[in-house]
């Protein structure tokens, strides 16, 4: 046996010896089980040496040798009893230490698992290469910068804390961020000019990126795009929930027709979020431009894990909600919805901001 493990066994037979000796109550008190040197020696009375003929002598001089004892034994229970007041005092700090780890780790449970409640919206912002030069909107819509302000001026009306937008072009990221500085976005310009088109936009003072991701869509033609996933934290509940938004292409002459590639990309879309939210339960909320109605909506809640901010079945047989746009808000389980709106953006854009309350409910 080494050195370093005779140690370890003489230490552990000394603790298994302390620990007979010495029984510490929940309170933090102890009590003596064997401590025989803790009694002072009687004081007073008769002196047991004292001889029947009253020989004072030799009876004094014994006398004197057992109250010397005495003054011994009680110095070394002096000793002990500091000994012990010292342990007493380790254990009830620990004690205390530990209620208090408990206590904060219980508050932070309570945060994490408290329900939470956001605005949530999904925005087609309308690019700016739409509405600029050869662009192939009507002059009704104004510029890419008169617009913007009208956006930002819609999420601020509606109080939007979480949006995913579409078609957020290079130029109107750059306008929005010099414009709406209480709100951070991923991925920026960092996944490139196509990536950055679906950014996701959220309000700083509420939420913090914990996590950034993204996952490759089969665009018009079959063409792969990075597209946005992000995990969100409560800045005051620390209450997380997974964030992502798509856009799928949509038939037009000069993109032809994609329905295979957006089936594709729903596949890709609903498989993956259902994996992270089942992975450990933290909610997700899915935003997008689908360029689908019925078709997207009973996809992603055919198997009961999603659910629609615009109502409709979950799980089951099919049932839509009879308002539907082609812009989207998705939660899963875990996620409530209500207050939906389809607000209309007038010249800011030629699609609806849709947007919703949700709830990320009580956790277990």
């Amino acid at each position: 046996m080494g050195v370093r493990a005779s140690l370890a066994v003489a230490l552990l037979v000394a603790l298994l010896a302390w620990a007979t000796t010495w029984a510490v109550t929940d309170d933090g008190g102890s009590t003596s089980a064997t401590t025989g040197g803790s009694q002072s020696p009687p004081v007073g009375g008769d002196e047991p040496g004292t001889s029947d003929d009253g020989d004072s002598a030799s009876g004094s001089d014994k006398g004197s040798d057992d109250q010397s004892d005495g003054g011994s034994g009680s110095a070394g229970a002096g000793e002990g009893g500091a000994d012990d007041e010292k342990l007493e005092k380790s254990v009830r700090r620990f004690r205390a230490a530990q209620r208090k780890l408990a206590e904060r780790v219980s508050e932070q449970l309570a945060r994490r698992t408290a329900p939470v409640e956001l605005r949530v919206a999904s925005f087609n912002v309308l690019g700016d290469s739409h509405t600029g030069p050869g662009g192939n909107k009507p002059a009704f819509y104004p510029d890419a910068s008169a617009r913007m302000n009208m956006t930002i001026g819609l999420l601020r009306a509606n109080d939007i804390d979480v949006v995913g937008f579409q078609e957020f072009e290079a130029s109107q990221y750059g306008m929005f961020t010099s414009r709406a500085g209480e709100y951070s976005l991923y991925p920026g310009l960092s996944l490139g000019d196509k990536s950055v088109r679906f950014n996701i936009a959220w309000r700083s003072s509420a939420f913090q990126l914990v996590e950034a991701r993204s996952l490759s869509i089969p665009y018009a033609g079959g063409s792969r795009i990075e597209m946005p996933v992000v995990l969100l934290e409560s800045t005051t509940t620390k209450r997380r929930a997974w964030f992502a938004n798509f856009h799928n292409p949509a038939d037009t002459p000069s993109l032809g027709n994609n329905a295979r590639w957006r089936a594709e990309a729903a596949g890709i879309e609903i498989a993956y979020l259902t994996d992270l939210h089942q992975a450990d339960g933290t909610p997700v909320i899915v935003t997008g431009d689908f360029n689908e109605r019925e078709e997207i909506f009973c996809r992603f809640t055919a198997a009961g894990v999603f659910s629609a901010a615009a109502g409709g079945s979950s799980g089951g047989g099919c049932a839509p909600p009879s308002n539907m746009q082609v812009d989207w808000v998705f939660g899963s389980t875990g996620v409530a919805f209500d207050d939906y709106a389809a607000t209309p953006t007038g010249r800011a854009s030629d699609h609806n901001l849709v947007h919703a309350r949700a709830t990320l409910v009580a956790g277990e």
